[in-house]
C-alpha cells in the first residue's frame, strides 16, 4: 500500500485522499533511487503513525484493560509493582508488523528492471496500466508477470532489494 501510496504522491488511488506525503510526481523520477527514495520518506511517514498510534493504544492497556494474571507470569512485573501494560516487564513486546515485503521487493523489481533499466515501460504507462488494472493491457501484464526477477528466486538483485526494503 505505501508503494502504491508512493506511487500517487501521497494520494490513496482508492479513497482519493491524500494520507500520505507529497514525494513527488513519479513520472518525473528521474532514476530508480528518485523513486526509492520516495518510498522510504512514505515509509518513514506511515511508521511513525503507527509508532504514535501504538503507544495511544498501550496507554488506553495501561489505565483501562490491566491484566493481574498475565502480570504474575512475567518476569519482573511484581519486582517493578507495575502491571505488564504499564511498564511492568523488562521486555515490551511492541512491534510493527512487517508484511507485504515480498510482493513489495517484486513489485520494486518491476519498477527497477521494465522502467529505469530497460525501458520497457515508462511510468506515465505503467501508471496508466495500474490504474485500469491492466484491462486490455495483457503485453503489460505478461512483461511484468514473466521477465521480472523476484525475490525468493536466487536472483541476487531482486534479493537485495528485499533486504533494502527490510
Amino acid at each position: 500500500k505505501v508503494l502504491e501510496i508512493t506511487l500517487n504522491n501521497g494520494v490513496d488511488p482508492i479513497s482519493g485522499k491524500k494520507i500520505g506525503l507529497q514525494t513527488g510526481d513519479p513520472v518525473d523520477f528521474r532514476s530508480f533511487e528518485d523513486l526509492f527514495s520516495a518510498f522510504e520518506k512514505q515509509i518513514l511517514h506511515f511508521v511513525d503513525i503507527k509508532v504514535r498510534g501504538n503507544n495511544i493504544i498501550e496507554r488506553l492497556y495501561a489505565d483501562y484493560m490491566p491484566c493481574p494474571f498475565l502480570s504474575l507470569l512475567i518476569d519482573d512485573c511484581i519486582a517493578n509493582g507495575r502491571d505488564y501494560h504499564d511498564g511492568g516487564a523488562r521486555y515490551n513486546t511492541s512491534y510493527i508488523q512487517g508484511v507485504g515485503i515480498a510482493s513489495t521487493a517484486d513489485a520494486l523489481s518491476a519498477l527497477k528492471t521494465h522502467v529505469f533499466e530497460r525501458g520497457e515501460l515508462s511510468m506515465q504507462e505503467l501508471l496508466r496500466v495500474l490504474t485500469v488494472n491492466f484491462r486490455d493491457e495483457e503485453r503489460a501484464r505478461q512483461l511484468l508477470l514473466n521477465r521480472t526477477p523476484r525475490y525468493g528466486n536466487d536472483d541476487e538483485a531482486a534479493d537485495q532489494l528485499m533486504l533494502r526494503i527490510f
